[in-house]
């Protein structure tokens, strides 16, 4: 819209140019036609010298129409020079409304580019928090994959130590029961504290047996 408005103008003031050229080919031309007429003024006056009171009454026309011209020129040289004067008057306000037009112009240019500018500058800030984000997130999950390493194979150390010991407490067992068996021959009446005794036996094997398949 401002270009526009910028160009509008600018034609506006080309032809207020082209119109001040024409009025001073106007007044030159009314010059030269003074200039031949006061020309033919004095070729009749060096002519008609001698009939000079014979042809007094043209010389009176001929005065009369030179003061009318000179009238007439004058009145086209005031009205020349202040239709220039306003013309010039309107091409310095039209300037000036230019010049004003293009300094907002460039301040809302700048404005928005200040304006890129800054949003620009938050972008890029916030891209660096996401980034700090993501290597602090990174570090906790290297950190993370190290203690889960770590606990694995101390996992793995309990579950070898629990299998050892089940392995033990088995054969402890068989060794019991094979005893128990064998006093069980010997002594009827102590056979059934033994059975109690190797279900207690069986019942810790089996709890035993779960914790080791939990962890």
């Amino acid at each position: 819209k401002h270009e526009a408005k910028i160009k509008s103008l600018t034609d506006y003031m080309q032809n207020m140019e082209q119109k001040r050229r024409q009025l001073e080919e106007s007044q030159d031309s009314l010059n030269e036609e003074l200039a031949k007429l006061r020309a033919q003024e004095k070729m009749h006056e060096v002519s008609f010298k001698d009939k000079e009171k014979e042809h007094l009454t043209r010389l009176q026309d001929a005065e009369e129409m030179k003061k009318a011209l000179e009238q007439q020129m004058e009145s086209h040289r005031e009205a020349h020079q202040k239709q220039l004067s306003r013309l010039r008057d309107e091409i310095e306000e039209k300037q000036k409304i230019i010049d004003e037009i293009r300094e907002y112009k460039l301040q809302l240019e700048q404005e928005k580019l200040s304006a890129d500018y800054d949003k620009l500058k938050i972008e890029d800030q916030e891209r660096e928090m996401k980034l700090e984000k993501l290597i602090l997130l990174n570090d906790k999950r290297e950190q993370a994959r190290e203690d889960l390493k770590g606990l694995e194979e101390t996992v793995a150390r309990e579950l070898q130590t629990l299998h050892n010991l089940r392995k033990l407490f088995v054969q402890d067992l068989t060794t019991r029961v094979k005893k128990s068996v064998e006093l069980d021959s010997d002594d009827g009446g102590g056979s059934a504290a033994q059975k109690q005794k190797i279900s207690f036996l069986e019942n810790n094997l089996e709890q035993l047996t779960k914790v080791h398949k939990q962890v």
